[in-house]
């Protein structure tokens, strides 16, 4: 918007990718994304690697009282992926 300055640390609250998509978009938003995610998914997005960026930590986390196959499925997907 015409005379209003952007402030470090704050900006659209978005509550899916989506949502961050549209606000790319637009010109209201930039986003920094896992490597996994950097691909555009929209022909008007640009990508750019962060080459000194330090690396970071995936984390995967469920209910404690949760014993459905599919989440222990899951994550052994998960943690086998992360390892090879």
């Amino acid at each position: 918007m015409p005379g209003i300055e952007p402030v470090a640390g704050f900006g659209p609250e978005v509550a899916d990718g989506a949502e961050l998509t549209h606000m790319v978009l637009l010109g209201r938003a930039i986003a920094v994304l896992p490597r996994s995610l950097a691909r555009p998914q929209h022909p008007g997005l640009v990508h750019v690697p962060v080459a000194d960026a330090p690396r970071s930590a995936l984390v995967l986390a469920w209910g404690q009282e949760d014993r459905r196959r599919l989440v222990a499925d899951f994550v052994a997907s998960a943690v086998e992926a992360a390892q090879g």
